[in-house]
């Protein structure tokens, strides 16, 4: 089968998710192709692609914009003879179901926090089938009558491969993974809270992909707390992991989440999670048992309209100081790892082999 995948293509949750996607259908040996979507002329990074690195891969045609038009779709399919093209969040559904007409399967996925019942019409004409990643991503599609097969995100094995250099020196090390810093990640809340609890053997790396003008206050503030470091912009794919992996605890609250890759990280590399106790987080983390769940507020909504929550300050602070506890870290990273066990990446290809037979 020759399976094409319209993704974005550059160091980011959503292109992360479509070269694992990619590299699970080389598993089950298939061939790929990639048509990597140039990141929207608006917000960070506009028209983003990478060709380094791990983005080094053949068979990826770069497209000529985010939208893309249907006649470079079906030449890309045509050169390719693709049979089969997945998606991750593409909204082109006049495009896709020309694609459909012309006999070519599409198969796609939503996150919950942009999908919503208005697009359920034009989704339903683009796609064969849409899959669900997550229980309540899959559960709130059915109460609106649309029925996804689930295909649940494991850990990917180059995840596995990193190798974890922790100093054991009495110091916690913290890491809070921002990305791009979207209004998703309450990256205020957890300095405020890390600055409330006054522990000089803890630490705090923010990890985020943006320029240090967008961090406004909180640069001076940090400059007040010696024990919080910024460490901002693009790494290589390695050292950013092997930074993270470095660390002792995650803390990754959200006001809303799709996937959630870095709850997949920690786990992989053993480490105790703090976020909120609301889904999708809670799907990965237990609280008490491979990390601890905050309690969270209302905090508007997300644009689908699924409920955004802000993790409660208080418990926050409470949370990073239990875990600057080593007995009860121990056992956190006991249970990150006994989790680690159970997502695997084996679970993932094996549902996206039956997605991929089912037609």
């Amino acid at each position: 089968m020759r399976v094409g995948i319209v993704t974005k293509w550059f160091n980011r949750g959503q292109p992360i998710v479509g070269r694992y996607l990619r590299s699970a259908v080389d598993e089950l040996r298939h061939e790929s192709f990639v048509l990597a979507r140039p990141r929207r002329e608006q917000g960070p990074r506009p028209g983003a692609l990478e060709r380094s690195g791990i983005w080094d891969q053949p068979g990826v045609t770069e497209a000529s914009a985010f939208e893309v038009p249907l006649d470079e779709y079906a030449a890309w399919v045509e050169v390719n003879e693709i049979d089969v093209i997945l998606c991750d969040q593409n909204y082109q559904f006049a495009e896709l179901a020309g694609l459909r007409e012309r006999g070519v399967r599409t198969i796609g996925r939503f996150v919950w926090e942009h999908f919503t019942e208005e697009h359920l019409p034009g989704a339903r004409e683009a796609y064969e089938v849409i899959y669900s990643v997550t229980e309540y991503e899959q559960r709130r599609y059915s109460s609106w009558g649309l029925e996804t097969p689930r295909v649940p995100w494991g850990i990917h094995p180059e995840l596995l491969e990193i190798p974890i250099e922790r100093i054991d020196d009495g110091i916690t090390r913290f890491v809070f993974p921002g990305g791009f810093l979207g209004h998703r990640k309450p990256l205020e809340p957890v300095v405020e809270a890390f600055g409330r609890t006054g522990d000089p053997d803890i630490r705090l790396l923010v990890k985020a992909q943006v320029e240090r003008s967008r961090l406004g206050r909180l640069s001076r503030r940090v400059r007040k707390d010696k024990r919080i470091e910024f460490r901002l912009g693009d790494e290589d794919w390695e050292p950013h992991l092997r930074a993270i992996a470095a660390c002792d605890v995650c803390i990754t609250p959200s006001r809303w989440e799709g996937l959630g890759l870095p709850l997949y990280e920690a786990m992989a590399f053993g480490q105790p999670v703090i976020t909120n106790d609301d889904p999708p987080m809670n799907e990965v983390v237990a609280d008490g048992v491979n990390g601890l769940l905050v309690e969270s507020h209302p905090d508007g909504a997300a644009r689908s309209g699924i409920p955004a929550t802000r993790p409660d300050g208080d418990a926050l602070s409470a949370a990073i100081e239990r875990l600057a506890d080593p007995e009860l870290r121990s056992r956190l990273a006991g249970g990150a790892r006994t989790r680690r066990d159970q997502l695997g990446w084996a679970r993932t290809t094996a549902a996206l082999s039956e997605l991929l037979d089912a037609g």
